[in-house]
């Protein structure tokens, strides 16, 4: 009976028909007549006033900043070129215009001079003459004041009968800037202009006022916020239809003045962009999903605190500036709603007011721009009214249309949930205006536990739910999307429950319907706890530790809450397992865990993130601050053994503490952890800190940019080559050879540390692509280079032991000498000596690869190792680079001289050649000649240089600096250096 009584008071079809019909009728056919007549009538009619115009004038512009008479004012005036209309800026100006000859004398008072302006001060006119009289000396020009009457159009200067005077003279302060120009106009077209003004005006006004006004009664009726905001609109555009016709100095037969004007303006701009903003987003909200509603608002929120801003602090000249930006950023924003809601009409009818609000706002924005751009003139008075009208009506139309379509959809959805109140096995309610319940059906009474004798109207939603977005929320269910809710706990020990909520807005009332969904919620939550957690120890694992790291980065972007992150690492876990067992290894981990947690309070969360690698976060307290706990967690660990049985396990363990950075991510934060872990085991250190502005978390930073482009991209813009020069002792000036060395900088362009960011590749993986990096540049600019290259018989570059004992890097790199073979020919490949004496037949099998291409093959930092000598016949290396740090302090000792010389006479016995390395002095230089070294390298010759300068030079004079090496290279060579 109920249903079938709510069924009987909709009213029937053939009603709905008939309202509809005479709807659209109006709408569609009876209102675009009445405007179409409306036209035609006032193109085809005898129009009243003609369009006369007045003859513009050439004048010359003065602005002055500084007090003038009329006098000195003229005198500058005479030397300023003559212009027909001049961009002035604010404050005084001065003009002369150029009277048309023959109307200098004017018997009847027939004409008049018009200057369309408004300065804030009364102006000041006078007639120049020329011509001396008898109480004048010769040449002298005498001033007549004129009278000058603020009029509708302008300053209208009336000139006196009769006269000799062929210029005129005025002063203006003007308070804006503006586009000054003077015209010559008869006395009655000028009145006719006037009252055509006027009448344009009255028009303008009285018809948007009446429009405004209407809705207004409308939206008091119908309690409707749209089109309150529709009318504050209207009237905004009358405002500024009024500016883009120059008339808006004048508002409802009142002046307006000048200082009031240049910030009605401007609030005016800004109150106009913010209610264009909030009327197209209302009006097409359903036609954009939430998110589009939001992105659109908050641009519109924060654009309108800039204009504020902009309005208040930036001069008057930038004023048209912002005024021209503004409304082409209200263009864009109103242009993607339209668009958007353009492809999701489903009607016809919304299809045509789309389009007819884009062309009503294409004129409305145009009349802005060239409000902006002080174009007011190029816009004539009736036409300007009318398509203003036009426009407004146009727009009001379409809006109240589409509130209509938008009000009869919320009335239908009330009226199905209405029907299905008691059918469905849902909980439907409806809120009224102060958010209390007005109704609940039965099944919604049970799951939110109200009794049925219980008093609605004194339940608030917020007694059961936190308050939420009902527009957002309304949207969401128009589209077919739910929301989930959570009941607010009464205790700690209540448990949650989850809910799922639809609800559609009906006026100021809330119709909507809630679902249980807590056992579903209960289950998910579950597993995705076992899906964060490790179930050995209990811990996090890699994914929830790096989820719950995620969050703490958010709220350091955020909120600015520190964040500290420390990477535990155990040693000699492997070696248990390996030793007594996995479930021993296990039982260690769940002890080692049980101690952490000891330490550690309820918000510092704890994860496991590989066999015997732990994470610990530490929100709200940075790395300093943290030390302590860190200190105290790593103690209890090293202090005292763990048992397993009757065995006792001593566990050494280390860890690095680092202060997370606003950039990183979870990835960036525990490599940089794990950085400082592996540097405490490097110092036999419990723990290392790196704090917020540790030059070693910069460089960290800095190596994982530069690893993430070589990775995605195979290149950095912050890696490049330099070029040391080798100098053969044999042929000095014979040969340009050189060593291809690896620079990094950072963003602040300064080198780092290239043996850092080696090791830091090595830890990484990454060397491999520095490696490849190094020989496809080094090639392809000896390649482009190579005509410059006629003296260059070898160019040596290293191979780091990561990369040489990996087999698809080695694969890779044979394809890149592949293809650029005859500059193979030149390379030589260095190859650290430990590296190459850890597998002797590899690194010999890849030695000979190498030479059958034509490459040469030599042993770097060769004497440092203590195998070196036993084991050189089995390598088939061309050339061996004796260790640096022997050469540095060869003279320091007879021993060092002698075990350099030994590594020279074996090299030359066994079919080698020698290169010596760092040698810094002209001593150490003439000793290694003695010695028969073949080449030489350090800074006594050269340092790095860049490829340019290599490129500059036919041989190796010009890279040497030092002019005892000079003479030296002079000795050597047997010649005479210039």
């Amino acid at each position: 009976m109920t249903i079938k009584t709510l069924l009987s008071r909709t009213p029937g079809p053939s009603s709905q028909s008939a309202a509809g019909r005479v709807w659209s009728f109006l709408l569609y056919r009876a209102i675009p007549i009445l405007i179409g007549l409306g036209l035609a009538a006032s193109l085809l009619l005898q129009p009243r006033y003609t369009d006369s115009t007045g003859d513009a004038l050439t004048a010359r512009f003065l602005h002055a900043d500084t007090g003038l008479d009329p006098s000195q004012a003229l005198e500058e005036l005479r030397d300023r070129p003559t212009r027909l209309a001049e961009s002035t800026p604010a404050g005084p100006i001065w003009l002369l215009a150029d009277l048309p000859a023959g109307r200098g004398a004017d018997p009847i008072g027939r004409f008049s001079l018009l200057v369309q302006a408004h300065p804030a001060k009364p102006p000041g006119c006078w007639l120049v003459r020329n011509q001396p009289d008898s109480h004048t000396p010769s040449g002298t020009e005498l001033l007549e004041a004129l009278e000058v009457r603020n009029d509708l159009l302008g300053q209208q200067i009336r000139l006196p009968n009769t006269s000799t005077a062929n210029q005129a003279l005025c002063r203006l302060d003007l308070p804006l800037p503006a586009r000054l120009s003077i015209e010559h106009w008869q006395r009655s077209d000028l009145d006719d202009a006037t009252t055509h003004t006027a009448q344009a005006i009255g028009l303008l006004e009285g018809g948007l006022l009446t429009l405004a006004a209407f809705l207004i009664v409308i939206s008091l009726t119908m309690r409707e916020q749209p089109y309150t905001v529709l009318a504050c609109w209207i009237l905004c555009n009358l405002r500024l239809g009024a500016w883009a016709l120059g008339w808006d100095h004048q508002f409802l037969g009142g002046i307006i003045p000048p200082d009031a004007l240049v910030w009605l303006r401007k609030l005016t701009v800004l109150i106009y962009y913010i209610l264009t903003i909030q009327l197209f987003t209302t009006l097409f909200q359903s036609s954009l999903d939430a998110a589009m509603v939001r992105r659109l608002r908050l641009v519109g929120r924060a654009s309108a605190v800039c204009l504020l801003a902009a309005l208040l602090a930036l001069p008057q000249d930038w004023f048209q500036l912002t005024t021209f930006l503004t409304a082409w950023l209200a263009t864009a924003l109103v242009t993607v709603t339209l668009i958007h809601g353009l492809f999701r009409f489903n009607t016809r009818s919304q299809l045509w007011h789309t389009i007819g609000v884009c062309l009503a706002l294409t004129v409305l924005l145009t009349g802005l721009v060239l409000a902006g751009l002080g174009r007011t003139s190029l816009v004539a008075p009736f036409q300007g009214t009318a398509a203003l009208l036009l426009c407004n009506l146009l727009i009001a139309l379409a809006a109240a249309d589409k509130m209509r379509e938008d009000r009869q959809i919320r009335l239908r959805q009330r009226n199905d949930l209405i029907a299905r109140d008691t059918l469905t096995p849902l909980g439907l309610f409806t809120l009224g205006a102060t958010r209390h319940f007005e109704h609940l059906n039965p099944n919604a009474r049970e799951i939110l536990d109200i009794p049925p004798e219980s008093d609605l109207h004194a339940l608030a939603w917020s007694d059961f739910f936190p308050k939420v977005d009902w527009l957002e929320i309304s949207v969401a269910t128009e589209q077919g999307r739910d929301t989930e809710i959570q009941r607010i706990q009464t205790s700690p020990d209540t448990p949650s429950r989850s809910f799922l909520l639809r609800a559609t807005l009906v006026g100021s009332r809330i119709e909507g319907s809630l679902q249980d969904i807590s056992a579903r919620t209960e289950t998910i939550r579950k597993l995705r706890l076992m899906a964060d957690n490790d179930p050995l120890t209990d811990t996090l694992n890699r994914r929830g530790i790096e989820k719950t790291m995620q969050k703490a980065i958010e709220d350091l972007q955020q909120a600015n809450t520190p964040c500290a992150l420390a990477f535990l690492d155990l040693d000699h876990l492997k070696r248990v397992n390996d030793l007594f067992g996995h479930s021993t290894g296990d039982t260690l981990l769940q002890m080692v865990c049980e101690r952490l947690k000891y330490s550690l309070s309820e918000e510092q969360p704890l994860g496991r993130i590989g066999n015997d690698e732990f994470i610990i976060l530490f929100p709200g307290m940075r790395a300093g601050e943290a030390r302590r706990v860190a200190q105290d967690m790593i103690e209890s660990l090293n202090g005292s053994a763990l048992y397993v049985g009757e065995r006792a396990f001593q566990l050494k363990s280390a860890m690095g503490l680092i202060d997370i950075d606003r950039n990183m991510t979870p990835k960036d934060a525990i490599a940089a952890a794990s950085r400082a872990c592996r540097d405490a085991r490097k110092q036999h250190q419990d723990v290392v800190l790196y704090e917020e502005n540790a030059r070693e978390l910069f460089d960290h930073i800095d190596e994982m940019h530069l690893f993430e482009q070589l990775e995605s991209t195979g290149t950095s813009e912050d890696i490049f080559l330099e070029m040391q020069p080798i100098m053969s002792l044999r042929h000095p000036l014979q040969t340009l050879n050189f060593e291809a060395l690896l620079r990094v900088r950072n963003t602040g362009a300064r080198p780092l540390q290239t043996g850092k960011i080696i090791q830091a590749a090595e830890d990484s993986g990454m060397v491999t692509a520095i490696d490849k990096w190094v020989f496809t540049t080094l090639l392809e600019w000896m390649s482009k280079h190579h005509l410059k290259l006629g003296q260059t018989r070898q160019v040596n570059v290293n191979l780091s032991g990561v990369s040489l004992n990996d087999d698809r890097f080695i694969n890779v790199l044979f394809g890149i000498l592949n293809q650029q073979p005859q500059f193979t020919r030149r390379l030589c490949v260095e190859i650290t000596e430990g590296v190459a004496l850890q597998d002797l037949e590899r690194t010999r099998q890849f030695m000979r690869r190498l030479q059958r291409m034509g490459a040469r093959v030599a042993l770097d930092d060769f004497g440092a190792g203590y195998t070196s000598f036993s084991y050189l016949k089995e390598l088939p290396a061309d050339m061996i680079k004796i260790d640096g740090t022997l050469i540095r302090d060869m003279l320091a000792s007879e021993a060092n001289i002698a075990i350099v010389n030994s590594i020279v006479d074996l090299a030359h016995n066994l079919g080698m050649e020698c290169i010596a390395e760092w040698v810094e002095d002209v001593a150490t230089l003439r000793a290694l000649t003695d010695m028969g070294v073949d080449y030489v390298q350090g800074y006594v010759i050269s340092g790095s240089r860049p490829p340019l300068e290599i490129l500059a030079c036919d041989n190796i004079l010009p890279l040497v600096g030092d002019p005892a090496t000079r003479a030296f290279i002079e000795e050597i060579s047997g010649r005479r250096l210039s």
